[in-house]
């Protein structure tokens, strides 16, 4: 082989092995970028996810902050709904008690005691009870008339407001009887006296005008100028010492009520009576028969039937049990 042919015979293998080294460098760089990319794939799809992930994140912390925010103004309307009926019960309860027709002052015969939540007491009494009062008053009413009497009095005075005793002392005022007739018909308790149970029970709401005491029908402590004494009804009510009887009449809270002047300026009154057997201006002996125990008004419902009985002096309250045998 010349020299000629040899220099071309290399120039051929070095055309070879360059083009052989293009190719494989493009083959290689042609690798490279194809890992490259795929690995740029890579992280744009991790990217992408992590991107949706956190998206999805916010959404749902979104729709939660909607669900609890919904919630929340549900809860407060709800709570806003419930102090409006709150308030319109109390401003009907309110209005029902200044405007159900129980007189304020009619209270338990209370002297001095301006109870004005007489009338939403009472309006607990369950109508069965107010069913009885009725027939009560309507018999009431009939021995009242028998007897030549009238209630219409008392029975104004306790729609106006006045008390029991209040009522008892201005009908007791109409018909006063002077000491002369009293000593002429020798009536006069004194002091050292003793009068006798007017009926057969126990002591159920103690005489107490230095404190209140609690009055289960109104479900209120008041003071109480009285005895309330629990007997049956169709017990024997008895005149506690020799006196005149000085009135008769009906009030809302006692029922029929009698009072018996006793002389020396001491009455006695008895409440809650039916079937009397006296009358205005009889002088009755200590342990006459003034009439009997009736059912309670609807004002002592739950303390059953009882004798309302009160001992005054010159129109002041007394204690009676400082002087029953």
């Amino acid at each position: 082989m010349d020299r000629r042919n040899f220099k071309n015979f290399i120039m051929k293998r070095s055309s070879i092995w360059t083009l052989s080294l293009c190719m494989t460098g493009i083959i290689v760089l042609g690798g490279i970028a194809a890992v490259d990319n795929s690995r740029r794939k890579e992280n744009s799809q991790v990217e992408t996810e992590l991107d949706q992930s956190a998206l999805l994140e916010n959404q749902v912390k979104g729709h939660a902050d909607d669900v609890n925010d919904t919630l929340l103004n549900a809860m407060n309307e709800e709570q806003a709904e419930s102090g409006a009926a709150v308030d319109a019960n109390a401003d009907g309860m309110a209005a029902q008690d200044g405007t159900d027709g129980i007189p304020a002052g009619t209270d338990g015969a209370a002297v001095g005691d301006d109870a004005a939540a007489d009338g939403g007491a009472a309006d607990a009494v369950s109508s069965a009870a107010d069913g009885s009062t009725d027939v009560d008053g309507a018999s009431e009413d009939e021995y009242t008339a028998a007897d030549g009497t009238s209630d219409g009095n008392a029975a104004d005075e306790a729609s106006a407001g006045n008390t029991a005793d209040d009522d008892v002392s201005e009908a007791s005022s109409a018909n006063v009887i002077s000491e002369q007739a009293l000593l002429d018909a020798g009536v006069s308790f004194t002091e050292e006296q003793a009068l006798m149970w007017p009926s057969a029970g126990s002591i159920l709401i103690d005489y107490s005008m230095d404190g209140s005491v609690y009055f289960p029908t109104l479900n209120q402590y008041k003071y109480n100028p009285a005895l309330i004494i629990g007997s049956a009804a169709g017990n024997q009510v008895l005149a506690s010492a020799k006196g005149i009887v000085e009135s008769v009449g009906v009030d809302e809270v006692t029922g029929t009520t009698l009072v018996l002047n006793i002389g020396n300026g001491y009455r006695l009154t008895y409440g809650q009576l039916k079937e009397l057997a006296v009358a205005e201006g009889d002088v009755v002996e200590a342990g006459a028969v003034l009439g009997y125990v009736s059912e309670p008004t609807k004002y002592f419902c739950e303390e059953g039937s009882n004798l309302y009985f009160a001992m005054t002096q010159e129109d002041k309250a007394v204690d009676p049990v400082l002087y029953l045998d």
